[in-house]
């Protein structure tokens, strides 16, 4: 039931959300659909100028990892690629929350009412909600996360597949692997742990033996950039040292908290809290709290840009089910004079009106998206396109590309790939790419407001 009501409510939000919206969810949708047309997992987007192909198509996941866009195949297959399609696959594994939340409510030992309210908080979604019904990690990482963190404490054969595929699912999944150790004692614990990381190695193997010193080059750019246009050049960044990271670290304290807050609607994670810390001497709820402590600071010191563009919102999926189902035990168990369901009812109420109001306000500016299609109408189908938002010009129109470069990093893109076609940011939006004014239009001819032209012979 739990399940149904999950489904109905994200297929609700999906159908709000017209295109991708976001580099991830784009990317993982357009690597299905070539691997279901038979192309093999490619991309034909540029986005982090460290690497630069010998050719706009060239081999996928260098960066982002196979899972999420694998569970998308067989529904691009099937559909054809559609949109549709994918967001289908994203609401059956959000929907995959709400029973993974009641389960959690039962490992702590839950009336069967509390139970319900844990259930319902997972159907919700939190801070989630309308994001988690894009082709994005999200809901598969939240799913994978949440149920590994539930059998890191009872069944050590479940845990290990399950951290297995979580760190094929993102970059820094691994580290929930070392969290999910902490739930051991001595050789099983060290086996899960060398789970997470030998599979991430792995496919670190697999992505040298496709790209090489690129991928090394785009790995390294992808390290040392604090700031997101630092990938957006082919300009290396200063490498920051140990105390540089500490220092944007402590910037972002700020950021990860409202992160915290916003996922769970700022009503969860008080009683979820209160609980966690009176379960501490339960060891099988210690992963939570080694998840909670490591991955922020990890993500934030490894990767400065990548982390603070929301890295954080989304490997912070793997703990949304636990969190519900603490917050609802705890709800229940703070409340003293009034009916046990009193606090619970409350919060689920509270927790359901705060997503309505999130849901509504994500995607104000991103909305504009929808119009690059319609801007590139006439540029020939297929036509590579110089953009601000390469990987998802690619996914919602079709058109190969590369990102946007400053002053001298735009000649060389211009030859290298032959770029006779550029679409510039819709008004007021930013995400750290290149805007119009920010890069020479010598050579170039206005099309429309925001699609610019270069003359083939002006090429040479």
């Amino acid at each position: 039931m739990l399940f149904l009501l999950a489904m109905a409510w994200h297929m609700a939000w999906a159908s709000t959300v017209a295109t991708p919206s976001d580099w991830d969810p784009a990317y993982y949708l357009s690597v299905a659909r070539h691997i279901a047309a038979g192309d093999g997992a490619i991309t034909d987007a540029v986005w982090n100028l460290g690497y630069l192909p010998d050719s706009l198509r060239h081999p996928a996941d260098l960066h982002w990892m196979p899972l999420p866009s694998r569970v998308l195949v067989p529904f691009m297959a099937l559909s054809g690629g559609s949109w549709a399609a994918g967001q289908l696959a994203a609401v059956l594994l959000a929907a995959g929350w709400a029973p993974l939340a009641w389960a959690w409510a039962q490992r702590l030992e839950a009336s069967a009412e509390v139970r319900w309210c844990a259930g319902l908080l997972g159907v919700i979604a939190g801070g989630y909600v309308r994001t988690i019904t894009t082709p994005d990690s999200i809901a598969l990482y939240g799913l994978l996360g949440g149920s590994a963190l539930l059998a890191a404490s009872r069944q050590w054969a479940v845990t290990l597949p399950l951290v297995v595929m979580v760190a094929l699912t993102r970059g820094d999944g691994f580290l929930l692997g070392f969290a999910c150790a902490v739930a051991w004692k001595k050789r099983e614990g060290l086996v899960i742990a060398a789970g997470g990381l030998l599979a991430t190695l792995a496919w670190y193997g697999r992505c040298y033996l496709l790209a090489g010193d690129g991928w090394l080059a785009l790995r390294e750019r992808a390290a040392n950039a604090v700031h997101l246009t630092d990938i957006l050049s082919t300009t290396a960044p200063i490498a920051p040292s140990i105390g540089d990271r500490v220092a944007f670290l402590g910037g972002q304290l700020g950021t990860i908290v409202a992160v915290a807050l916003v996922v769970s609607n700022g009503v969860l994670i008080w009683p979820a809290m209160v609980e966690l810390f009176k379960r501490r001497g339960d060891r099988g709820l210690w992963p939570i709290a080694a998840y909670v402590l490591c991955f922020p600071v990890v993500l934030h010191l490894l990767a400065p840009a990548i982390a603070a563009e929301g890295s954080v919102y989304r490997s912070g999926a793997a703990l949304f089910a636990p969190l519900a189902a603490l917050a609802a035990v705890g709800a229940a168990n703070l409340t003293r004079r009034y009916h046990p369901l009193f606090l619970p009812g409350l919060m689920v109420a509270a927790s359901l009106v705060a997503s309505v109001l999130s849901g509504r306000q994500y995607m104000r500016v991103l909305s504009q998206l929808g119009a690059d299609c319609e801007a590139l109408q006439g540029v020939p189908r297929g036509a590579p396109v110089l953009s601000y938002d390469p990987i998802g010009v690619e996914a919602r129109c079709g058109h190969p590309g590369a990102v946007m470069a400053r002053g001298s990093d735009l000649g060389p893109l211009v030859e290298r790939y032959g770029f006779e076609w550029a679409l510039v940011a819709p008004a007021d939006y930013d995400n750290g790419t290149v805007r119009a004014e920010d890069w020479s239009l010598s050579g170039w001819t206005k099309v429309n407001d925001r699609v610019w032209r270069r003359h083939p012979t002006r090429l040479r």
